[in-house]
Formats: structure tokens, sequence, C-alpha cells
């Protein structure tokens, strides 16, 4: 779809969109030039004339208007615009522009040469008329001409399609964040400290609409404590990266090859080439075990496929991967393991004679229907010997003594369960010890937090990464005392970390978000000693302002206790009446304060909505009860949570127009708007993205449908538990729809196929029920392409816009033939 993808600003003297043009008020913009640095001929007549503006539009767009702009030995500032300017020398005219919701009209200029209109920092027309179409937000706005006309007087008009598209001026001021904005911005990707704690591997990405969907890539070498850049990768980036023990080499695979780096003297060496598919690359002593994958390659002629398991859905289950050592000083490979099922590297013994590996082969006696070989290799003699045969299984890490385990409440029959008769959720994940006699002891079984990953210690001790309510923290546990330990990381939630896993006095690097906080990243040690490695707001947000947060939890009709959190619009006033969003997943995962992300509650709020987030029953981090009624549930208790919690977010917020809440959610979150568009019309408008509405179909035929519904429906299936797969499908359930649901899918998803919009969508249109369908072509279960991520937060705003708003010009533009239909129906 063509529309302007742009970012904000200010606000003072508002424009009118009538059909009488309003001409701009100078006195809120500003002029950089004439800058009369001599040049072969005009913008406009060079053979690179594009290049040329883009290339000053960029800079200027970065400029501060405080400050001096340095051109070839000349210094010019931003100062009043000016009617009379030297003949032959370019200028600029700059201001803030904001829009309060959806606008469209044109810009008419007169008396600039060759004028070229720009909107934060992207050229958008140029001529003497320029249609604009501008999202609500706050915009910087440049013009740049190759002079002034010397027969016409300079003016600038505003003249919108419609009395609502109007214009606000101002001078610098702080803007509202955009879709842009956090999408494109710097952030910290990957981090690995090396085992002394005196260097680290960071990776940093952001995103430019020159380069479209491909993300820019940086990696760079550099000294903790100081961040002195010594290697920087920024074509390509290094991955499987790994330290040996005494921090003197870094290895990794680049461009097809295995490669080491000496940090004595930066040299490059090549221990192997045409290593494509190689992975997982772990020092041992004096050499290094990886992953090495052979991808199948089907019959080209062939006209059909038997499946061969359920998982042979999946596009890469034929692959078979095994595992391979090199030495690191004669190149020479060998092969360790040789099996028809892939064997998947897991840990390396402190001495580095064993190694941990896994193998998942078919096996669908228990749910959830998958089960894991835990295999010990001897490295020597290439001997294996099996450890276990387990379900729920995770992972595990080598400790002196024995091993740590990570697997769900289930494994070993309930061995990590509070209870012996509590429904648990396997999702919810427990850390074990398995000593060296075999015995296995459950060690998180009352601490409530899911654990997510772990790194080991030179004493035993862990670092876990744990989903902590709607947080994700960093603990350390304290093996001798058996004791959870949280570590003050000041953020809501930490994406990565990496361990000095060599140094007596641990020292920790790590990045992440709060809710309304963008990412930084920091340096510590477990004395909670911080120091600051990356800044994001100072980078990226400097001039940026957002709503505040308010926690709002509430105590359900059971006596649970029900988390939220509302964000405010910015420059929130609370005399007004908002129209409000409310968004949930109520699957097996609460919804993250990050600041960011495919859910862009800061982007909301700075469209004018009060957003409320909640976790509904069923979500890990909160401890095996609650996460235990997410099984055999399907909606049974998050939709009466999420109807209550709505509820009373109206009655505690009075300045929420209570006739104007959406709601919205995506996969088990999209299932959810559908099932609560059947048993409530408290919203007056709702959006499903990649939503389940036949749980029968989604078991059969999504990528992991079985295997999730082994855990989410443990133990009920089509034919003996007709009530949970009918009952609770919203598709049988259509006709009690009543509101307007939007219906959004990635055309490509394999998680829960496109067919599951498609069944409501045909269920709604028979029933003459208001219902849109969005296909997004090309994408998968998320929606991660630059522009088709902008394009559907449109969609979703624009549907919101229009039904909440009364606001249906941006849907409209969208989807012109909706204007026709709507007009048809009134």
């Amino acid at each position: 779809m063509s529309r302007l993808s742009c970012l904000y600003l200010g606000l003072s003297l508002a424009l009118s969109g009538t059909a009488v043009a309003a001409e701009l008020d100078y006195s809120k913009m500003q002029q950089l030039g004439p800058v009369t640095a001599t040049s072969a001929m005009p913008l406009s007549a060079s053979p690179k004339a594009d290049a040329l503006r883009n290339n000053i539009a960029r800079h200027l767009n970065d400029s501060a208007l405080d400050s001096k702009v340095a051109m070839f030995g000349q210094d010019y500032r931003w100062q009043k615009v000016s009617k009379n300017n030297p003949d032959g020398a370019w200028l600029a005219l700059q201001t803030q522009v904001t829009t309060q919701r959806f606008t469209q009209g044109k810009l008419t200029i007169a008396g600039l040469e060759n004028p070229q209109l720009y909107i934060a920092g992207e050229r958008v027309g140029s001529g003497d008329e320029i249609a604009i179409t501008l999202r609500n937000g706050d915009y910087n706005l440049l013009i740049l001409a190759d002079g002034q006309s010397k027969d016409e007087a300079l003016s600038i008009d505003w003249q919108g399609d419609a009395d609502v598209d109007t214009l606000t001026l101002s001078k610098p001021a702080n803007k509202r964040v955009s879709a842009e904005l956090l999408f494109d911005s710097e952030v910290v990707n990957q981090l690995s400290l090396s085992p002394d704690g005196d260097y680290m591997l960071q990776t940093k990405t952001h995103y430019d609409a020159s380069k479209g969907d491909s993300a820019i890539r940086v990696t760079e070498l550099v000294k903790r404590d100081n961040q002195q850049l010594l290697y920087r990768w920024s074509d390509k980036r290094p991955s499987s990266v790994t330290w040996s023990a005494n921090s003197k080499q870094l290895a990794f695979v680049y461009d097809g090859k295995i490669q080491t780096l000496t940090l004595a003297d930066l040299s490059l060496t090549t221990l192997a080439d045409d290593m494509k598919n190689v992975s997982g690359l772990t020092w041992v002593n004096d050499s290094l075990i990886f992953s090495w994958e052979k991808p199948f390659k089907a019959d080209e002629k062939a006209t059909n496929k038997r499946f061969q398991a359920l998982q042979d859905r999946w596009s890469y289950w034929r692959n078979n991967a095994q595992i391979y050592q090199i030495d690191s000083n004669s190149g020479f490979i060998r092969q360790l393991t040789e099996n028809a099922i892939s064997s998947n590297l897991i840990d390396v013994s402190e001495n580095g004679e064993t190694i941990l590996l896994s193998r998942h082969p078919v096996d669908y006696k228990e749910p959830a229907h998958g089960i894991s070989h835990l295999i010990e290799l001897n490295l020597a003699d290439l001997k294996e010997t099996e450890i276990g045969s387990y379900r729920t299984f995770a992972s595990a890490l080598y400790a002196e003594g024995g091993m740590y385990m990570l697997a769900g409440p289930n494994f070993m029959n309930g061995l990590g369960k509070q209870k012996s008769d509590l429904i648990v959720n396997d999702y919810d994940t427990q850390l074990y010890w398995r000593d060296a006699n075999g015995k296995v002891t459950a060690l998180s079984k009352d601490f409530d937090p899911s654990i997510g990953n772990a790194k080991k210690l030179p004493n035993g001790d862990l670092i876990l990464q744990v989903g902590e309510q709607d947080r994700t923290n960093l603990y350390w546990y304290d093996k001798s005392k058996a004791k959870f330990n949280r570590l003050n990381t000041g953020l809501d939630v930490t994406n990565v970390f990496s361990v000095a896993s060599g140094k007596s006095n641990t020292t920790l690097v790590y990045a992440g978000t709060s809710a309304t906080e963008p990412q930084q990243a920091y340096s510590m040690n477990l004395k909670s000693q911080k120091k600051s490695l990356f800044d994001s707001r100072n980078r990226s947000y400097s001039d940026r302002k957002l709503g505040k947060i308010e926690d709002f939890d509430f105590t359900n009709k059971h006596g649970h206790n029900i988390d939220g959190r509302v964000y405010l619009p910015t420059d929130f006033d609370s005399n007004k009446k908002y129209p409000a969003l409310v968004y949930y997943y109520g699957g097996t995962s609460p919804v993250g304060r990050n600041f960011t992300g495919r859910w862009p509650f800061n982007l909301w709020a700075a469209q004018g909505y009060v957003v409320y987030v909640l976790q509904p029953n069923g979500a890990t981090g909160y401890g095996q009860e609650f996460s235990g009624r997410h099984v055999n549930a399907w909606g049974e208790f998050s939709a009466d949570d999420i109807i209550e919690g709505t509820q009373k977010f109206l009655q505690a917020h009075d300045y929420v127009d209570p006739e104007r809440v959406g709601n919205m959610g995506a996969s088990y979150g999209g299932f959810m708007t559908m099932y609560l568009s059947t048993k409530t019309d408290i919203f007056a408008a709702s959006m499903s993205h990649a939503g389940i509405s036949n749980l029968s179909a989604y078991w059969g035929h999504g990528w992991w449908g079985y295997g999730y519904s082994g855990v989410a429906s443990r133990g009920s299936f089509p034919w003996n538990n007709k009530q949970l797969y009918v009952e609770h499908s919203p598709m049988y359930h259509a006709d009690k729809v009543t509101k307007p649901l939007l219906l959004l899918h990635g055309n490509a998803d394999t998680n829960v196929p496109v067919g599951e919009s498609h069944y409501m969508y045909t269920a709604l249109k028979l029933l003459g029920k208001p219902v849109e369908l969005i296909e997004f072509n090309g994408q998968d279960h998320h929606i991660n392409g630059r522009q088709a991520r902008f394009d559907w937060w449109d969609a979703t705003l624009a549907w919101f816009d229009m039904h909440l708003k009364d606001e249906p010009q941006w849907w409209n533009y969208l989807y012109p033939e909706t204007k026709a239909e709507q007009a048809k129906d009134q």
C-alpha cells in the first residue's frame, strides 16, 4: 500500500482545513542560508540533484536548530525567515508541525525556485503544489530550494482536504514517539563477555528507510571498562561466538568459515572454510565442538510427499545435524556423533572430557507428545551413555558433582509440582539438580518466577534469567544456600545478558528496557555496582516525550490478584474523555513491560489512547497454581478476568469513555479476542491478529498445534473432550458476535495457519456481521518486515480510530474501496 511513513513534533498555531488556503505563520519557521558556498551549478541542475538534496536534508534534519551548521569553511545558523534573499544561493526552511488525527491536504509554495519538501527526513514531493498525508503525530518539515524567486513573493499555504485536516506549527519542542523511531532506533541485541571479564563483544542494530527490511548491524570487540574499540565487523556479523577459557582467543563463524581472533595482536585465522550450516561453537581445551547440519534435499521431480510423522510438517525436520570437533592448531575436523536423529549439543564438562547432547525421537505416548534423550558422550572413545529419557525437558548444565536441569513441573512424574494434585503448566519452567548418583531434586518448586535461561559461575552458582510476573529479571542462585537472590538491574525487562564465567568476582553485562524507558545496557557485579554501557534515551529519544504509566491491579471474583498497568496519553488531561484499548495475551506467558516491540503501547498512548494491559489467569511468572489455570481452559478463566478487569478499570478511571473501548490480542490473544467477541459487548470494536477460531483445526494443522495442545489441552482431544474443542472454539459461536471485528493474519503463518481467520471471516460474512479480514503477504506468525510492520500498525490504529474516535478517513485512505461500501450501507 502507498502512503507516507513519517515521524512527529510540537504545537502552537492551528491552520484550518477549509476550502480557503491558510498561509503558514513564518514566526514558527526558521531559515538556513542563503548558502553562498561556491557550487558549479544550482542544486536542481546537477545530474546528481536528488542525491545532493537528500544529503543536505538528512544532515539538516539531524542538526539542532540552535547550533551552527558548518559547510566548506563557512558557518550558518538557523534564523528568522527572510523574504529577501540573494540570488544564486540555495536555502532551507524548517518548522515543526503537529497533527492530532490522520490528516490530508496540500502545501502550496510560491516564491521559491524548485522547492523540495521533506518530512521527517524523507522526500515527499516537489513543485508548487505538494500533496501531504500524515498520521497523527509530530513532524519535522523541511523545504529546500535553489533560491528565492525574483518575480514572486514568498508564501507557503496549507489547504486540508476537509475541515478536520489541520496542521499546527511550533518552534522546537519535545515530540511524541513515532512508529519509525520505535522500529528503527539503534539497540544492543548481542552481548558476549570474555571469561576474565576484560573484553566484550557487542552487536548493535538499527534500521533505515533506504535499506528497507535489511537491518544495519555492527559487531564490535571492545574493552569492557572503557569501551575502547579493538575490532569491528560491519558488512556481516560473526555468529556462534565463543571465548577460549583463558580469554586469549575468540572463535566464531563468519561468511561460511570457522575463524579465530587472537586478542594479543588481533590476528585473524581461518581454521576451515566451506562450513555452511555450522552453529553452537564451544571451546574444549585447544579444540572447538560444533553442530553441523546437513539440509534435506527433496526430489525436485517428486509429485507428492509421504509424511513420516507429525513433525514432518516442519520444513526443517528432515535436516540432520551431528556434532563435530576441529583442532584449533591444525584445522583437522572429526565427526563425533552419527545417528538418524539429529544430535544437539547442550554443554561441555569442565575438564573437557565429556559433552552433553540430546536427541528427540518421535514419541506421542504421553503429553506433551515429545520426548528427549539426554546423552553423555566421552570424547576419548566416543562412547555414549544415556542419562535419561524425559518429557518436558528443556536443557542441562554441568556443575561440580552433577548437573543442573531445566524442565516443566511434570518432569519425572511431577517432581517439580508444588502439590501432587495440582494441575500445572509445563511452560512454567523449573530448576532441578541431578547428583553424580543420578538422584534428581527439585530446586524451584516454591520459586514463583518461570526460569528461561541459566549461566553457570565458576563456583557452581547460577545466573538465571526469569519471567517474574510481567518483568524479566536476573537472579543469582546461591548453590551453597539453595537461595534465589534477585539482582538489581534497574530494568523491567532484561533481554540479553552475558557472564564472565572465569572470574571469581562475578561480572556480567546485560541490556533491556522498562515500560516507559528505552533500552539501556550495563556492566555490573553481584554487589550491584552498575556502569552504563549504552543509553538509547540519550541516543534516540532525548527530544521525545512519553505519557505516564500507572499500575492497576484488582482482585477477581475468585480472590485472585490480577496484575495490570495503564499507559496514559502524552499531555494527558484528566478532565477529558479518552478512548481506550485493552490488550492481553491470555495464553501461557504474560505481556512483558518492553518499551517497544510488536505491540507498541507507548505509540498507542501517543496517538491519544489510554492503554490497559492486564495479565489474566494462566500466565507463567505468578506461581504454579496461577499458570496451571491455563490448562484445559481455553479462555474459561482468562475471559472472565478480562471482562471483569475492563469493568473495574472503567469504574476506576472516569476519564475513559466506556462507549469507546476496544480490545485486541495476537495468537492465543487473537483467540481470546474472538472468544470474547462471542461472550460480551463491552468492547465497541475488536482486533484479532493470527488468532485461533477452531481448536480442532489448529490442533491438527498448526506446525506446533499438537505439541502446544499437549500442554494447554493436556489429555484432551477432539474425541474425548468435544466440550472443550467445540464450545471453546469461537467459530461455533459466531452468531453471538455483535461488534465490529478486524482479523489480521500473515498468509505465510505456519504456527497458526491463516485459515483460522478465514473460518471466522466466512462465518461472520454469512451472518451479515461487521468483519474485516486483512492478510499480510509473505509474513509468518509475526509481522517482522519493516514496511509490513508499519502497515500492520497502521491498519490496527486506523481501525480503532474509525470505531472509537469516529474518524474513518485513515481507514478509507488505506483501503479506498471501503469508503464506497460505507456510503452504500448508510
